[in-house]
């Protein structure tokens, strides 16, 4: 390969590494920041050590070093896979005339007021309600340690701040994860006769997961994604591949 082309790709690579990193500015750390950082990082020392990697693959421990280039092509394999099952749940759109129960997933509170994490998921849900008179919505999400309202209260307030009749919102608000999220809400749908056909209003990377939980509440999900904030969204992204290619090998 042309030097100038090596160095360049180099570059490209370490810069898409340190890009996954500059949340650490703001003190976020997750696996999904440092493990693409450090796959970017291996494809930068790979174009700037060809004579190194070269001699790894044939020197004494050649066999062990073609073992794990093998695995480490294969993971990548697994990951644009996931990738795509992500990306495909996420445009997967409510498109039949009944309305879908809306879900909107939890998400941090500052004081009375969504992050804009949340504040996102509730402006999708904002949207198809108004969109779709006749449909209803549960506001998912229990109370942290440090917020002083619960999450579902959180968004129920905001919704009806913008005009949504409080009549239509359903509070779930034991839950602390995603997968209590669709859980307890598939129970409030069972109790109250809704539909079972949900939208799910979160971010577009939760989408995937959040349709394999409601699959197995006997819900049927399509997405209300939202895209995510520009500096966290690529590690949420690698973080969210990782979580369900670990739940696909564990069998969760």
């Amino acid at each position: 390969m042309n030097k100038i082309l090596r160095y360049s790709l180099a570059v490209l690579f370490i810069g898409l590494g340190l890009y996954f990193l500059l949340p650490l500015a703001i003190g976020v750390r997750h696996i999904g920041m440092f493990a693409p950082a450090a796959v970017f990082g291996i494809f930068a020392w790979i174009l700037l050590r060809p004579q190194k990697v070269k001699a790894l693959l044939t020197g004494r421990h050649r066999a062990l070093w073609r073992t794990l280039l093998a695995l480490f092509a294969a993971g990548l394999m697994c990951v644009d896979v996931i990738l795509g099952l992500m990306v495909r749940q996420a445009v997967n759109r409510p498109e039949s005339n009944a309305p879908c129960t809306v879900l909107v997933l939890g998400c941090e509170v500052r004081g009375l007021r969504p992050s804009k994490m949340l504040q996102a998921r509730i402006d999708s849900a904002y949207d198809y309600l108004t969109a779709n008179p006749r449909a209803v919505c549960v506001a998912c999400g229990g109370m942290a340690d440090d917020e002083i309202i619960s999450e579902a209260r959180c968004i129920r307030d905001e919704l009806v701040r913008r005009g949504i009749d409080p009549s239509r919102i359903y509070l779930e608000e034991k839950s602390e994860n995603t997968r209590q999220n669709i859980a307890f809400a598939a129970d409030i749908i069972e109790e109250n006769g809704l539909p079972t056909e949900i939208a799910v209003a979160s971010d577009n990377f939760h989408q995937l997961r959040s349709s394999i939980y409601a699959k197995k509440s006997g819900l049927s999900a399509y997405s209300l994604g939202c895209r995510s904030y520009w500096l966290l969204g690529p590690g949420y992204w690698a973080r969210e591949t990782i979580a369900v290619a670990a739940a696909f090998t564990l069998g969760r």
